[in-house]
């Protein structure tokens, strides 16, 4: 599970139209660490029959059920292997995407227009300390915070909940500055 986890980190970095195209036996698309590491067929199997969660459990209001199992984990060994710092920055990132989901956005202007929004607490060296996919309606939100604050200060708030800090946004509001005071 550790090399198929390995191909799927190193895919983001070493882009090919497709991942089979790792296996082809074409200099420009081969790349011999994962040729040698891994069957293509038993990389193909994995990828069909793995999942983050339990099918029969079906939580309709959120759009990234299938994966909220990982990305909690994700979250929790974030918080688990942080070095406290003094400051954390907290601001949206888009990751690209161009394939069919309900999560996608599309943003004009930007360097990045269509993909996942993504809310991201972050240390000033850059290291990923909590983060919160855009999905439209959070199942998991506080509706206090988001009628009292709004949706992006609600996000913020909630990853805050357990932390001590001081945080620079760009974003602002009287009483998002009266409740982190």
């Amino acid at each position: 599970m550790k090399v198929f986890i390995g191909i799927l980190i190193l895919s983001g970095n070493n882009i090919v139209p497709e991942k089979k195209c790792f296996w082809e036996n074409v200099s420009d698309l081969k790349n011999d660490l994962v040729y040698n590491a891994m069957r293509r067929d038993r990389f193909v199997q994995i990828m069909k029959y793995m999942h983050c969660a339990d099918n029969t459990k079906i939580n309709p209001n959120d759009k990234l059920f299938k994966l909220r199992p990982l990305l909690d984990k994700l979250k929790k060994k974030f918080i688990e292997n942080w070095k406290a710092e003094q400051c954390l920055d907290y601001d949206e990132c888009m990751i690209t995407y161009f394939g069919r989901h309900s999560c996608k956005q599309f943003i004009r202007g930007k360097p990045i227009r269509f993909g996942y929004k993504v809310w991201c607490i972050n240390t000033p060296d850059g290291y990923l300390l909590n983060f919160d996919v855009y999905q439209g309606r959070n199942p998991n939100s506080n509706s206090h915070y988001e009628e009292e604050f709004g949706k992006a200060a609600e996000s913020l708030i909630t990853m805050l909940d357990e932390l001590y800090y001081y945080i620079f946004i760009k974003m602002s509001s009287y009483m998002l500055y009266i409740y982190i005071l």
